[in-house]
């Protein structure tokens, strides 16, 4: 049996990102269960038509789908990768013993018709998702030898960690990314606020830039990505990581959340349908007291079950609510205790349940690898190596 991978990254890209930034998850898992990467074809995108149809994912699929036999396991890094990967094998009648592939944002109307065609129609396998909404949706859709798992997403703590020096000078309230991002509401609520405000909005990841309009003066907007080094500084140097989001369907911002909690960074975020199993904590609203019931039904340990009580490490708001994230924005800046207990519980929930090594265990075990079996030794050759 062997293990392949199919990735959406080229070679070259992932020798840039990982050169000096955290570790890569797909290359820690190849390493791990000795499998082999293909990456994503860095040639020229062919235009029109023919150039969709036959885009480099697509290439990519055809390719991995022609060199499988059977016993073997591929893996496929999203839906973009792994749908055309389903097609490809019914096409060439190419049956490995399983597929697996991450599931981003599934339930799209027009992808929920083909997963129910593309799991009917060939082998068994296992979509891997980070979103209780995402799996909701998608459950009924699938045939009957595929399932889906709820996996806790990642990051690389031994990269993404608190600076020694903490705070220093004016408050500093960051928000990183570009995918769903809702800067008209955060522009809104921080003009006047005595603090500096940095939307970190150039993406390594992201089709598209997440901008806002008119910015305060307090309110600073930079569009060129971050390396990852002054990313983890800028994380150190927050009074607060606030992520603001559109009311979507899947786990956008979670990343984000995830190293600003590594940092020992306190978190804001909107409460989207999509994502709420990172971080635990109240729904802020403009009046009232914060409300732990609202938010009570979902937390890291529906991904992360504990025997251990999980203890704040964040707080909500209503999506699109603009006093709401004013409001609570003002509790962190305006409570030293409040941060210090918000972020300390980010950083412990981070380092106990959403690490990559973790993470990188439990993809190992949808690829049906035992957790005793030495497979990272078998693999000191084909890690990193494309196919």
């Amino acid at each position: 049996m062997s293990i392949r991978l199919a990735v959406s990254a080229t070679e070259a890209e992932t020798a840039r990102l990982a050169a000096n930034g955290p570790r890569r998850d797909f290359l820690e898992l190849a390493a791990r269960v000795g499998a082999r990467v293909r990456y994503r074809d860095d040639g020229p995108r062919r235009a029109g038509l023919r150039g969709r149809l036959l885009g480099p994912h697509m290439r990519q699929a055809w390719a991995l789908a022609g060199e499988t036999e059977p016993g073997d396991t591929l893996f496929a890094d999203g839906e973009h990768v792994g749908l055309p990967l389903l097609a490809a094998l019914a096409l060439r009648r190419r049956r490995p013993e399983r597929v697996v592939m991450i599931g981003h944002l599934v339930s799209r109307r027009w992808k929920l018709p083909l997963f129910a065609l593309a799991t009917r129609i060939g082998t068994t396998g296992t979509i891997v998702l980070h979103s209780v909404e995402q799996d909701r949706r998608l459950r009924r859709w699938i045939g009957g030898r595929w399932r889906t798992a709820l996996v806790p997403y990642q990051a690389d703590t031994a990269f993404w960690t608190p600076s020694p020096g903490g705070e220093d000078g004016t408050p500093l309230i960051l928000a990183v990314g570009s995918e769903n991002r809702d800067y008209e509401t955060l522009v809104r609520a921080v003009e006047g606020l005595p603090a500096r405000v940095v939307i970190a909005a150039g993406s390594h990841w992201a089709r598209s830039l997440a901008t806002a309009g008119e910015l305060p003066a307090n309110c600073e907007h930079l569009s060129q990505p971050l390396d990852f080094a002054g990313l983890r500084e800028l994380y150190r140097r927050a009074a607060c990581v606030v992520v603001p989001l559109h009311d979507v369907a899947n786990q956008s911002g979670v990343t984000v959340m995830l190293e600003a909690m590594a940092c020992g960074v306190p978190v804001v975020v909107t409460a989207s349908r999509g994502q709420r199993e990172v971080t635990r904590g109240p729904l802020v609203r403009a009046m009232g007291e914060p409300d732990a019931a609202a938010t009570a039904d979902r937390g890291p340990q529906v991904l992360a079950p504990s025997t251990e009580a999980f203890v704040d490490s964040g707080l909500y708001v209503l999506p699109g609510d603009v006093r709401g994230l004013r409001r609570a924005l003002e509790m962190v800046l305006g409570d030293a205790g409040l941060r210090s207990r918000l972020g300390t519980e980010g950083q412990r929930t981070a380092e106990r349940f959403f690490t990559l090594e973790r993470y990188v265990a439990n993809l190992a075990s949808c690829l049906g690898v035992a957790e005793d079996e030495r497979a990272g030794e078998r693999a000191a050759a084909a890690h990193g190596e494309a196919a």
